[in-house]
């Protein structure tokens, strides 16, 4: 069991080492919090395994990442930025939703 949670926590490894390579080229805001994004996504792991509730996790990965693209919509004005923030926004909505929160 101990390998699946390994196994498990490293599946974000890639998007962050990508959003760290990216934040080092670019510089933009968005691939900084996608690479906190996916490091939350690392420790959320590691935390359910060791008892946690899921529900604490997840929805702060998606907010994370949300407020990245908003956040590099002001500074460059890429309509893409926008669009990420409001669906990864409306997909929080959803899971909050789903969680029994609203």
């Amino acid at each position: 069991m101990d390998a699946a949670i390994v196994l498990l926590a490293a599946t974000p490894v890639p998007a962050l080492l990508y959003n760290a390579a990216m934040y080092f080229e670019e510089g933009r805001t968005s691939d900084l919090l996608g690479g906190v994004s996916s490091f939350w996504g690392i420790l959320a792991v590691l935390f359910i395994y060791a008892g946690m509730p899921g529900s604490v996790f997840f929805p702060v990965m998606l907010g994370t990442s949300a407020l990245g693209g908003y956040l590099e919509y002001g500074r460059s004005r890429r309509k893409w930025e926008l669009v990420q923030g409001l669906v990864l926004t409306a997909v929080l909505i959803i899971v909050i939703a789903l969680l029994g929160g609203i």
